[in-house]
């Protein structure tokens, strides 16, 4: 079985065709059975692209012997070049390394000179318990120090506390955030990726509701949790709350279960449906203008 990427991992819709692909192959292939990758045509990868890259192929090599296709066209330097920058080759599987070194010089990308003075991005992580997320909160105030408002640095720290504790607390899987400031667009693009059991498998049994949608609307719009008995639910609402506080255009997409959503102030809206796969895959853009 052969399982193709799109063009392009840089918007939600993408990592939801690439969720549906993954799915095709998960439903019809058995346990420990070769499958191929084919990444030859990845042409653009944002940071929920490289997160939702990194969350899928730890799931993806649970359960198969995988062969991987690296990128081959005119992008493919760059798409490299910027996977390496994101750090995903300290954090993917060791398998999934091997194969570009195999297909690829990437001493080349290994030891060029990074510029510490522009940096403006927290590359990579996968965090796996719950003690490894305040470390990873410092991590982001740090690299954000002086180049945001105070105030900003906390609340991007914030966000990706919450989705962090959301993830490994209700998917059971290490999550894998990123952090990219693009100061000449005046924005910040968060994304935070799990291959765990998603947010209707979680709460679907513990929330009214008519449909995976309205399981979704809720856990985003009220203190719906997946903790009884306790004061809990209130971490995307919190979320929610503070990416909107910076700017109403901001964006606030996220794909779970079998859909992607863009939610709003006040609402969640469906984009896309298509077939049910593992995790949570959350994106942020939020415009500073």
């Amino acid at each position: 079985m052969q399982l193709i990427s799109p063009s392009n991992l840089k918007s939600i819709e993408d990592v939801h065709e690439w969720l549906n692909r993954c799915a095709t192959i998960y439903r019809s292939t058995e346990h420990n059975e070769r499958i191929k990758i084919d990444l030859s045509s990845l042409k653009w990868v944002s940071p929920v692209g490289c997160a939702a890259l990194a969350a899928t192929f730890y799931k993806l090599y649970s359960r198969y012997d995988i062969r991987i296709s690296i990128p081959d066209n005119e992008s493919a330097d760059k798409v490299i070049g910027y996977l390496e920058r994101m750090d995903f080759f300290e954090i993917c599987p060791i398998e999934v390394k091997t194969a570009f070194e195999t297909h690829c010089d990437m001493d080349k990308y290994y030891n060029r000179h990074r510029n510490v003075q522009t940096k403006a991005l927290f590359e990579l992580q996968r965090v796996k318990n719950y003690r490894e997320v305040g470390p990873l909160q410092k991590s982001i105030r740090d690299i954000m120090k002086g180049r945001l408002a105070p105030n900003r640095v906390s609340d991007i720290a914030s966000i990706i506390g919450e989705l962090a504790n959301n993830s490994i607390e209700h998917g059971g899987t290490p999550c894998f955030p990123c952090v990219q400031y693009y100061p000449q667009k005046k924005k910040v693009e968060i994304a935070i990726c799990d291959f765990g059991k998603g947010i209707v498998k979680t709460l679907k049994d513990l929330v009214p509701h008519n449909s995976s949608h309205d399981v979704v609307s809720k856990a985003i719009l009220t203190k719906a949790s997946g903790v009884e008995d306790e004061d809990r639910g209130r971490g995307l609402m919190e979320v929610k709350q503070r990416t909107f506080d910076w700017s109403l255009i901001s964006q606030f997409y996220v794909r779970t279960h079998n859909s992607a959503y863009q939610v709003f102030p006040d609402k969640v809206e469906t984009l896309e449906s298509g077939e049910y796969y593992f995790g949570t895959y959350y994106y942020i853009i939020i415009n500073m203008h």
